[in-house]
């Protein structure tokens, strides 16, 4: 079985590929590791490297910059590309924030801008991909995740799409933790769109411990730093657990206020990790100093990942897991290395799972489009996934879903078009968008900042688009 990786030079190609020898019951023969930045697939092509040959050589690994070699006759493609990189991260958020409005690269005006770039790029993938992997499955990590997910389903060239965001499985392993079961004897429902959904029930031997867990909200959010951002007041009346983006709408000045306090973006602590790491790490790879290589790159990145939404939520900076308590269970797989795991075992071993995916509503919540790619618990199986019926969710829900839904698919049209009108459109009807001024502010300025990675909006007329 082949797999390929789109994005194979990103910086977490070597923990990916880590996570692969675990799931030796998946059988996996060839691994292709693809991108365009030729530099920087060849120092983390050499980390893969090590890591296989350290681990008895499972499967071959190829490095390709040709994507139709990269993708002929695949079985399985992983998306993980970051057009732009970290850089245009930085811009986006710093873009929004001018304005007062947050920027995070999933939620709000920085995923409308990362979209805008990435959609045209992942069409033309999917293009060769039906070409030369008509059978392939593509499981899209790619950010913003559920946009591009809406992108692949509306215009993609290709039937096999699936969107993957593990934030439902870091939700399932904390309410694990608070209730001490492993997560095998725990059921949490989900519904909504990626990086805004609600867990409405959580079952344990038949019983709905929702309920209790609301009541003693306070224990839940010290075990779990991703519950301390809300107020358990807000929780309980709504009673539904909140996504962790949630908080970007529930918050939205304090987390603007918090930001501007650090006076560091997300984007700009990133590239102040990354940047001086990929110095170190090409050293390493030139002076033959593999294993050095490996253990500065897990130490850096596991620095980055202690202080995920510490800015925003605290306006601090400091590590968001040294206040949990410990509590030994097991766990389901993190990453989205390990949700598409097990999409392949279920489809490749007909294991069957229920895993939250991203993908065509198709009635499963009532009251959005066929079309309309949404969040939601699936049975998977050797024939692929099929959704669990949602139907009607709450008012309260729904208020923000169908703006955002809205706010996505004008996003894809206008991506796809390059139309300028849409573009506008889709920034206005965002909830986290105050005024239609000042959508057209941020809007703007992205196309002028982000022209080189914009050819779709060419033929703008100075005027109205760009300023």
């Amino acid at each position: 079985m082949k797999l390929t990786i789109l994005g194979g030079a990103g910086m977490r190609t070597p923990l990916l590929i880590e996570g692969l020898f675990s799931h030796k019951d998946v059988a996996i023969d060839e691994v292709v590791l693809f991108d365009k930045d030729e530099e920087r697939l060849s120092v983390m092509g050499e980390l893969s490297k090590y890591l296989v040959e350290e681990n008895e050589k499972p499967f071959e690994l190829t490095i390709t910059t040709d994507i139709k070699k990269a993708v002929t006759e695949a079985d399985f493609i992983y998306s993980a590309i970051r057009v732009g990189q970290e850089e245009s991260r930085s811009v986006d958020e710093r873009v929004a924030l001018k304005y007062g409005v947050i920027g995070q690269e999933t939620t709000g005006p920085g995923g409308f801008a990362m979209a805008l770039r990435t959609i045209p790029v992942m069409l033309e993938y999917t293009k060769i991909i039906n070409e030369l992997a008509p059978n392939a499955w593509l499981l899209n990590f790619t950010n913003p995740a559920g946009l591009i997910a809406q992108a692949l389903n509306t215009y993609g060239h290709h039937d096999k799409v699936i969107g993957i965001c593990d934030a439902h499985a870091g939700i399932k392993n904390a309410l694990g933790k608070y209730l001490k079961v492993p997560h095998t004897e725990l059921q949490a429902s989900y519904f909504g769109l990626n990086h805004l959904g609600w867990v409405p029930s959580v079952y344990v031997d038949g019983e709905d411990k929702l309920p209790e867990i609301l009541a003693d909200y306070e224990k839940l959010a010290r075990i779990s730093h991703i519950f301390n951002f809300f107020d358990p007041t807000l929780v309980r009346n709504m009673r539904m657990l909140p996504n962790e983006y949630l908080y970007y709408f529930y918050y939205q000045t304090e987390s603007v206020k918090n930001i501007l306090k650090v006076n560091e973006t997300r984007g700009e602590q990133i590239i102040k990790l990354n940047r001086p790491l990929f110095s170190r790490l090409t050293d390493y790879v030139n002076k033959g100093q593999t294993k050095e290589a490996i253990e500065d790159y897990k130490n850096t990145l596991d620095a980055r990942a202690s202080t995920y939404m510490s800015r925003e939520t605290t306006g601090e900076v400091h590590n968001v897991y040294e206040q949990e308590e410990e509590v030994e269970i097991t766990f389901e797989e993190e990453g989205y290395e390990g949700l598409a795991l097990n999409i392949m075992k279920s489809i490749v071993n007909n294991k069957e799972q229920v895993l939250t995916l991203n993908v065509p509503n198709n009635g499963t919540i009532a009251g959005l489009k066929d079309d309309d790619v949404v969040e939601v618990q699936c049975l998977v199986n050797k024939n692929g996934y099929f959704p669990l019926n949602v139907g009607k969710v709450p008012d309260e829900a729904m208020s923000l879903i169908k703006p955002v839904k809205t706010y996505e698919r004008l996003t894809v049209e206008a991506a796809v078009n390059g139309d300028y009108t849409q573009a506008l459109r889709a920034l206005t009807v965002h909830p986290l968008v105050p005024s239609s001024n000042v959508a057209k502010s941020i809007l703007d300025d992205y196309l002028e900042a982000h022209q080189d990675y914009l050819p779709q909006f060419e033929n703008v007329e100075q005027n109205v688009g760009r300023r």
